[in-house]
């Protein structure tokens, strides 16, 4: 039988989309029950509903649920009885792995931050719904090292490691400064290129245990310089100039950090600067558009830059803007400015 008259129970566009994300949702606090559980760490070498519920003191066929529901998300292998881990899992969820996300996963699932996005109603009102911490309790040591885990487990890492090295100015830089690097794997890999680039990250005291862990990690000396980029003066005669990521401040702020970086570069010294930039509806990318509100939920003060912006403010502190390169991660874009020959401080 031909149903074309039904067409009144048909909407005029799909919703599933909408379905899709509050599923995302779903499978987020799973994946953050699993973890935080130990259920990962736990099947590494596999194991039966039985023997994992024992030792979790669970129930077996609850687990059974829990464990099947990993299955379906690609979280976890079942063989008979038996569930493992996935390649996946165990490259990214498991403590040995030197690609270990568990950091980055807190970080992005914490309890905290979830209250912070069912408060919107409350915020919109003018409520202040999360005090922003001190900058020691912000960028404490297990934030610096979920940004390495995000930056490992990034497409867009390798890119712009390829970016920069790849860009004329790389092959003839005599000292790189990575500006707020924290673990510094960007300088560490560039340097692992370039064995005589002297590499410097400057960030807070605190970062540089996290930093020289990496370092010996992957076998790479660089030298850290300890001080407060919206405070202090930055090391002079830099060639290159790295800025990935730290510019989420106030635009006043960010203008002025911009003017000690081109007072740190050499004539012809070249600023890669790569961020979150929205375009200029402030509705794209969508990941930009996502972490600018995320990050004024907690701190009235926080802007994510249009590109616009960003170009702007590097043209009125004397850089050049050379080029815009999107990373090709469907959200950063790199800049790239340069200050000119004969231009001194």
């Amino acid at each position: 039988m031909d149903i074309a008259g039904l067409t009144d129970f048909k909407p005029p566009v799909s919703g599933e989309v909408l379905a899709e994300m509050a599923r995302c949702y779903q499978k987020s606090l799973l994946l953050e029950q699993a973890f935080r559980l130990g259920i990962f760490e736990n099947l590494a070498a596999g194991r039966s509903v039985a023997q994992l519920a024992e030792q979790m003191g669970a129930r077996p066929e609850r687990l059974a649920l829990v464990l099947d529901a990993l299955v379906s998300v690609g979280l976890l292998e079942k063989n008979g009885d038996t569930y493992t881990n996935t390649v996946m899992t165990n490259t990214f969820l498991c403590l040995h792995s030197k690609f270990y996300q568990g950091d980055l996963l807190r970080l992005q699932l914490a309890p905290e931050r979830r209250r912070q996005w069912e408060r919107i109603g409350d915020w919109l009102k003018g409520e202040t719904i999360r005090q922003p911490g001190s900058t020691g309790e912000v960028f404490n040591p297990s934030f610096i090292r979920a940004m390495a885990q995000a930056t490992l487990s990034h497409k867009g890492f390798e890119a712009t490691l390829e970016l920069v090295a790849k860009h004329p100015g790389f092959g003839k830089a005599k000292k790189l400064l990575d500006l707020g690097g924290g673990h510094g794997l960007y300088a560490i890999a560039l340097k692992r290129l370039r064995p005589e680039l002297e590499a410097t990250i400057f960030d807070l005291p605190h970062a540089e245990e996290v930093t020289q862990e990496y370092a010996r990690q992957y076998g790479a000396m660089v030298a850290f310089y300890a001080g407060d980029f919206y405070v202090d003066e930055l090391p002079k005669d830099q060639d290159l100039i790295l800025a990935f990521d730290v510019f989420y401040g106030p635009p006043a702020k960010t203008k002025e950090v911009l003017g000690r970086v081109y007072r740190s570069l050499r004539p012809g010294g070249y600023l890669f600067t790569k961020h979150w930039f929205l375009d200029d509806t402030r509705t794209q990318p969508e990941r930009a558009a996502l972490f600018a509100l995320m990050l004024a939920l907690s701190n009235p003060t926080a802007h994510v830059c249009t590109c616009r912006e960003m170009a702007e403010m590097l043209t009125e502190v004397g850089l050049a803007v050379e080029k815009l390169i999107p990373i090709g991660d469907a959200a950063s874009t790199m800049i790239i400015a340069w200050k000119g020959e004969g231009i001194n401080g």
